[in-house]
């Protein structure tokens, strides 16, 4: 495992065991994060099922989200794929882009 990795692991950790999503469970549960990757270079993956997926403040926190684990120092960048909800891959698009 490079400095790096350690590093956006170490940070991302932080971010996930603060965060709860806009209803209230904590982002970090296991109906919601499904899985997490970090690449040697820093770059984070996500795999996410949001627990509302008609909800607009669902996304908006996704958003949200991407951009709080971007800007942390040693994170080069974040995908968040969104999984086992209608309509999966434009949220995806939505958050990514």
């Amino acid at each position: 495992m490079t400095r790096a990795q350690k590093k956006a692991q170490m940070r991302l950790a932080r971010v996930l065991g603060e965060r709860k999503e806009p209803h209230g469970s904590l982002i970090t549960d296991e109906s919601i994060l499904k899985g997490v990757e970090v690449s040697e270079s820093g770059i984070v993956e996500m795999w996410v099922s949001p627990p509302h997926p008609h909800c607009p403040c669902c996304l908006d926190d996704l958003i949200s989200l991407k951009r709080e684990i971007s800007s942390q120092r040693g994170v080069l960048g974040c995908h968040i794929e969104v999984v086992g909800i209608p309509q999966a891959k434009r949220w995806t698009a939505a958050i990514n882009e």
